[in-house]
């Protein structure tokens, strides 16, 4: 063979240069984030043209009116029902009057939007590097899905996506540092506008370390002053009171649990509901904590990991919830969808694709039906609180089992990978009992 021959076979076959694999790298790079960006933006652009074409804002606009009407709503003669503690709106009214409006406004805005976002961020530090590929771009749609399915809450305005922001930025800065002083203030906020969410006292005792006693201080104290209330604003207490009383019995909001739902059944079939709903719920509730507190012993023992654990916990925290709102299942979507994922994909190494077609399928039809029967023709009352407490409930037992799963596998093998937690030393995994 020629001298010019063989210098044309190592061209041909020379390994191409590292400019070039760099830039092909880069441009790789720079296609997916794109199609992430386009995502954000039809998300963006969907709020904007439901702001303009469908009712925008109901929850956001009470609380207007509870400030422009502040000492009718006070003493209790306000034309419009609040399902708010007076312990939360008055406070905050009062300090809203000295701002001028459109700063109460704007600042009520932008903490409704940092709340939401938040409780994506949280939800995305679950996931591990290869799943975070594909929650990219679930995020900016799972806002129209609360708990997997169809809903408009998200222009809805309600405190809620405020609260469950604070509830989770300090939660992750407790299992993080074991620093959960932050966390504490947060619920004790939070319950003063809804007392249910003093449930959330449960994450500490499910991820942190001698934690019993003050969680217990915390919610003693949320009761106090829930109780506190009846003697500092009688007049607006029992109206607040009665807008609870007049939503159980008009439009049976009792939520999407199974506490609620049960209650909801009961009332339909024209039964007693308030004391059989009360003995269900501490039932289930006293079975539920005892699962989650077994299986913290497995996350404790390092035998499952955090991003194993954390969503499974978390969905299993807002099950303990009385009453499970629209804006409640929203703050856990994102770990219910990496829960679902992880239990229909298995371990990863026999491809289930007909089974995550068939369940991709399922959940069309059933958000189609829940559509429809909403806004079209009403099949089946309050169907989608039915489908969402199945929903809850299956995803939490599919995570339930993989978790069990796992911990058959010692430890290390499935490493966790988020910055928001680092396992704990094992000589400190005594000190949680």
């Amino acid at each position: 063979m020629s001298a010019s021959e063989q210098s044309l076979l190592a061209l041909e076959y020379a390994e191409p240069p590292a400019e070039t694999c760099r830039e092909v790298s880069r441009s790789a790079a720079y296609r997916w984030p794109l199609a992430s960006t386009w995502l954000w933006l039809g998300a963006a652009g969907a709020i904007i043209g439901m702001a303009i074409f469908l009712p925008f804002g109901w929850d956001a606009k009470n609380y207007l009116a509870a400030l422009q009407q502040y000492s009718a709503y006070v003493n209790g003669h306000a034309t419009f029902s609040l399902a708010y503690s007076p312990l939360f709106m008055i406070p905050v009214l009062s300090v809203a009057k000295l701002l001028p409006l459109g700063l109460v406004m704007a600042l009520f805005g932008v903490a409704y939007l940092c709340g939401w976002l938040v409780q994506l961020r949280v939800g995305m530090q679950f996931a591990t590097a290869d799943e975070r590929k594909i929650l990219r771009y679930v995020a900016p749609v799972i806002a129209f899905f609360p708990g997997l399915l169809v809903s408009d809450v998200i222009v809805s305005g309600n405190l809620a996506y405020i609260l469950y922001g604070l509830i989770l930025t300090s939660a992750a800065l407790g299992w993080k540092r074991q620093r959960w002083m932050w966390f504490y203030l947060a619920v004790l906020v939070a319950a003063c506008v809804k007392v249910q969410l003093l449930t959330m006292l449960a994450i500490p005792l499910l991820c942190g370390k001698r934690q019993g006693v003050r969680a217990t201080l915390t919610g003693v104290a949320g009761l106090g002053l829930y109780a506190l209330q009846f003697r500092l604003w009688p007049e607006a207490f029992q109206a607040y009171l009665s807008s609870l009383k007049v939503m159980a019995q008009t439009s049976r909001d009792f939520g999407c649990g199974p506490a609620g739902n049960f209650a909801r059944v009961l009332q339909r079939l024209g039964l007693p509901y308030e004391t059989p709903c009360i003995v269900f719920y501490v039932a289930y509730a006293i079975v539920l904590f005892l699962i989650l507190r077994a299986l913290s012993r497995l996350y404790r023992e390092h035998r499952v990991s955090f991003e194993s654990w954390a969503p499974v916990m978390l969905l299993g925290v807002v099950l303990l919830d009385p009453r499970i709102l629209t804006y409640d299942v929203a703050a856990v979507s994102l770990p219910m969808a990496l829960v679902a994922w992880r239990c229909l994909r298995g371990d990863g190494q026999a491809p289930r694709t007909v089974l995550i077609v068939a369940f991709a399928m399922v959940l069309l039809v059933v958000n189609v039906f829940v559509e429809l029967n909403e806004d079209w023709i009403t099949v089946l009352p309050h169907a989608w609180k039915y489908f969402e407490m199945f929903l809850m409930v299956g995803i939490f037992a599919g995570g339930v089992r993989r978790l069990l799963q796992e911990a058959e596998v010692e430890w290390p093998a499935y490493l966790p990978e988020t910055e928001l937690v680092s396992p704990l030393p094992e000589a400190e995994t005594a000190s949680f009992d």
